[in-house]
Formats: structure tokens, C-alpha cells, sequence
């Protein structure tokens, strides 16, 4: 061992791993130690550079871990705070006295009109992880006395819904499923005649959408539609005529693409 330099390659890799530990470069030392204990697996110097590399190693990962959570505790709680005081704003702000119901609202929700809106159980309005989570809220509004907004149990709209009815009604079965920016009418709101249209007859009819139907992003429903249990409606479409049921429908005007 003498002769061929062993000891001394040997003490000054262990040097060169001091050096790299103490510079904070610890898969360098760990790999000295390594090599180290390769050759003389009882070197006690080696051994004892190897435990508190690694102990260090532990340790930097759990520090990392703590700042981990730490950020994320920040981001929750700055989340809840701005989310909560935008929920409590637009429930300031809404008008409507007759609010059937505790839906559970992820997002703002402004429930507006003299009219009446039933909410079923378990009803969720917003969605964390979509577009417009922070900056969007959802409007439900029933724009005179007899008008009407029911959502059976279990509902679920995404951010940014608008539901209005004027009279005719608007129903929503039990385990519907919505997504963003989904729109929803009654009515037309105006005449069509150029010369009435903003003083002329409005024209109404209700709106039913049976048990478990799923529409997707952006869709538009018109008066006077019925949407048949179990249909999906595709993302974008523009439903104007009603929609048998367990069939997918889709585009505009949105026609029956296939049976499920």
C-alpha cells in the first residue's frame, strides 16, 4: 500500500471531499467518500464525511420542504382573503329577496330581481381551476316578480354563468353539469320589428333541462328549449329548439349529432 501511493490518494480525496462539503457541493463529496470507501471500507474518516453529508443533504431538503409549504400557505391564504371579500361584495350587492337554498359558491355570485330562485341541494356555482376564477362571477336574475331560476339537487355551473329569465321560467334538473360561461334565456328581451324593438312585445317561453345533462363551454340555450335527460350539449353550440334525450348535440343552431 505503501509503495503504489495508496494512503496518499486516499488522504487527499478525503481533503478534496472536506473541501467540496464545505462548499456545499455535496454529490461531490458524497462521491469522494465513495471512491474512498471502495478502497479502505473502514476508513473512519470517510465514513463519518459520508453520514454528515448525507445528514446535511436531509436536512437541506426538509428546509426545502418547510419553504415548499411555506409559499403555499402564503398563496392559500392570500387566495381565501381575496376570494372571500369578492364573495361577500357581489352577496352585498344582490337585489333579488327571494334566494331559496344555500348553494355552495366557489365563485362570486350576484342573485339579482324581484323574482324567485330555488336552489337545490348541494348546488355549486364556479369552478377553482377554470378561466376567470378571480375575476368573473356568476349572475342568476329574475327581471320580474313571477319569474323563476329552479337548480335541482347536486347542479354544478363553472365560472361566469348567466341565467336570466323574465317570466317564462328557467329549470334545471337534478345533477346537471355546466360548463364556463354557459348562458341561459327565457326570453328575447326585445321585439324583433326594427320599428318595436325597443318598446315592442317581448316574446317568452320556458326553458327545461331534464336530469343529468352535461353542456359544455360556452353554450348558449334559448327560449323555449326543452334539453331531454342524460344529453350532452357540445362545447359552443347555440341551442334554439329543444333537444331529445341520451343524445349529443352540438353547432349552430345545435342539431343531434349522435344517440349515446
Amino acid at each position: 500500500m505503501q509503495s503504489n501511493g495508496t494512503p496518499f490518494v486516499i488522504d487527499r480525496a478525503l481533503v478534496v471531499a472536506a473541501e467540496h462539503h464545505g462548499a456545499g457541493r455535496a454529490d461531490a463529496a458524497e462521491l469522494l467518500y465513495n471512491e474512498v470507501l471502495t478502497v479502505d471500507p473502514a476508513n473512519a474518516t470517510a465514513l463519518d464525511g459520508l453520514a454528515t453529508v448525507r445528514q446535511s443533504a436531509a436536512a437541506a431538503r426538509s428546509r426545502s420542504i418547510v419553504r415548499r409549504g411555506a409559499r403555499r400557505a402564503v398563496r392559500t391564504g392570500l387566495e381565501a382573503v381575496t376570494q372571500r371579500s369578492r364573495l361577500w361584495k357581489y352577496a352585498a350587492l344582490s337585489t333579488c329577496p327571494r334566494v331559496i337554498g344555500s348553494p355552495l359558491t366557489i365563485q362570486p355570485v350576484l342573485f339579482v330581481g324581484p323574482g324567485e330562485i330555488v336552489l337545490g341541494e348541494d348546488v355549486q356555482l364556479g369552478w377553482r381551476r377554470s378561466p376567470l376564477f378571480y375575476t368573473g362571477y356568476c349572475h342568476l336574475e329574475v327581471a320580474t316578480a313571477s319569474a323563476r331560476i329552479e337548480l335541482g339537487d347536486r347542479v354544478e355551473f363553472n365560472n361566469n354563468a348567466f341565467l336570466k329569465s323574465e317570466g317564462a321560467g328557467i329549470r334545471v334538473g337534478a345533477d346537471g353539469l355546466f360548463g364556463a360561461n354557459v348562458e341561459i334565456f327565457d326570453s328575447n328581451f326585445h321585439d324583433l320589428d326594427p320599428a318595436r324593438r325597443r318598446g315592442g312585445t317581448v316574446r317568452m317561453a320556458p326553458v327545461e333541462i331534464e336530469e343529468n345533462v352535461f353542456v359544455g363551454m360556452g353554450v348558449k340555450i334559448l327560449k323555449g328549449v326543452t334539453i331531454g335527460a342524460d344529453s350532452v350539449i357540445g362545447a359552443g353550440a347555440v341551442v334554439s329548439s329543444s333537444i331529445p334525450a341520451g343524445v349529443i348535440a352540438g353547432g349552430n343552431p345545435a342539431r343531434v349529432i349522435r344517440e349515446l
